[in-house]
């Protein structure tokens, strides 16, 4: 055990002092809460009044457009129109909207290219018009329209007569497929940066230095422990600086100075300060300890069990690395496929495919944490967790028992390109 201690400690050492985990680990939560932040400011600053002129022949619609924060209607006659480049800059028009006395076909008029997402607002904004004017010549009234169109409100609550918090749902949503995301990309860098680290020595004869001290079990083990304790500092580092960054990125770009200088937009600002409330109490209300703990168990579980087999086979190549591609498919095709079923569980989290994924070893790193943020137990009945837990346990013991029985031989082992058959050979040698 102090051998391996010391390989993990060395492992650790190493990485951490290139340059590369240090500009990674710095730098990336920096371009997260940048990336966000600008989604933020975007979002937050998206409306772009656009001035539209109506030629309304039928002298009804035009009545019916109010103007709001995007669009800016103008009634204009026919007379003064011209398909010109001119007359749009001139007047500031950023469209013409065309409105015949049928109403059944409305033709747009511009000079600039207009975006879909605002085509789809303006087509719904004059359908709407269009729709209140044939109901009025219909003799009905716009308070009886209006009560037709009231929105339906729906409530959702278990058979034990629990309420659904809409928020919590759309939390968990975000949050499951973000763990589920996290761990899928975990599981393949840091399985691949073992395989990387088992052929640069093997490939450099330095293993067979080390393998004259230590035994090739010690070898791989204090290898995957230290890759994984410097995942786990990244995981710290990068925890403590995104929750730092994105805390200022909300509160600078939503303009909190502004706000409170500006005493026209302190009920806007109390506004915002309640749904950031409402955020924080929802989080408060959601197993976030039982979470964390769950994440750190199917990472270290998922991590171990393929780790151990991705150094399987970086023991395997020889001066080719090339050789790795074909050995690599088995590895990876659970992993991409833990992706799709993914996508799935966080949709629903009780199907039959999120069950048999999150209870499979090789899928239930990625899929559980999909699962695990809807609670106990709608999200994961609380024997499904703790089997999975015990299959996972299992199943990363023994495969990691086979990769070293692999690893001893392979790593000592150049000249013919090892394949799936010559590993099953190698399990079977005692000596």
């Amino acid at each position: 055990m102090k051998k391996i201690l010391l390989i993990a400690f060395r492992e650790f050492v190493q990485k951490i002092k290139n340059k590369t985990f240090l500009l990674t680990t710095l730098l990336l939560p920096v371009g997260i809460a940048i990336f966000y932040g600008s989604i933020f400011y975007f979002t937050a600053n998206d409306f772009e009044t656009y001035k539209i002129a109506v030629i309304d022949t039928s002298k009804n619609i035009y009545q019916e457009l109010e103007n709001d924060e995007q669009f800016i209607f103008k009634s204009i006659s026919n007379d003064v129109f011209e398909r010109t480049d001119s007359f749009f800059s001139k007047n500031n028009y950023n469209a013409v909207l065309l409105i015949p006395d049928s109403q059944k076909e409305v033709e747009v008029i511009y000079a600039n290219k207009i975006g879909l997402i605002t085509k789809s607002d303006l087509e719904k904004k004059v359908q709407n018009a269009i729709e209140m004017h044939r109901w009025v010549q219909a003799n009905v009234s716009k308070t009886l329209i209006d009560s037709l169109k009231q929105n339906v409100v729906f409530k959702y609550e278990n058979v034990n007569g629990k309420n659904e918090n809409e928020l919590k749902e759309g939390i968990s949503y975000g949050l499951g497929f973000g763990l589920g995301l996290l761990m899928y990309v975990v599981l393949t860098i840091y399985g691949s940066q073992v395989m990387r680290g088992v052929m640069e020595e093997k490939t450099n004869r330095i293993a067979e230095i080390i393998i004259s001290s230590v035994k090739p079990i010690e070898l791989m083990m204090g290898k995957i422990i230290g890759i994984g304790l410097v995942c786990l500092l990244q995981f710290f580092v990068w925890g403590v600086l995104i929750s730092i960054l994105m805390f200022g990125v909300i509160f600078v770009s939503g303009d909190a100075l502004q706000t409170i200088a500006n005493s026209n937009s302190i009920p806007q600002n109390l506004q915002n300060t309640q749904e950031l409330l409402r955020i924080v109490e929802t989080l408060k209300e959601m197993p976030l300890f039982s979470i964390i703990a769950a994440f750190l168990f199917y990472f270290i579980g998922g991590y171990f069990l393929y780790s151990s087999l991705f150094a399987s086979v970086g023991s395997a190549v020889n001066e080719d690395p090339q050789d790795v591609q074909s050995l690599m498919i088995p590895i990876m095709m659970p992993i991409f496929f833990s992706f799709v079923l993914l996508t799935k569980s966080i949709n629903n989290p009780n199907c039959t495919e999120a069950i048999v994924g999150s209870l499979v070893p090789f899928t239930a790193p990625v899929v559980m944490m999909s699962r695990l943020v809807f609670g106990i137990p709608d999200g994961v009945p609380l024997w499904q967790l703790l089997l999975s837990m015990a299959i996972l346990l299992s199943t990363t013991f023994l495969f990691t028992y086979l990769a070293a029985r692999i690893y001893r031989i392979g790593i000592l082992r150049y000249g013919k390109k090892a394949n799936w058959k010559d590993f099953f050979n190698w399990i079977r040698i005692n000596n």
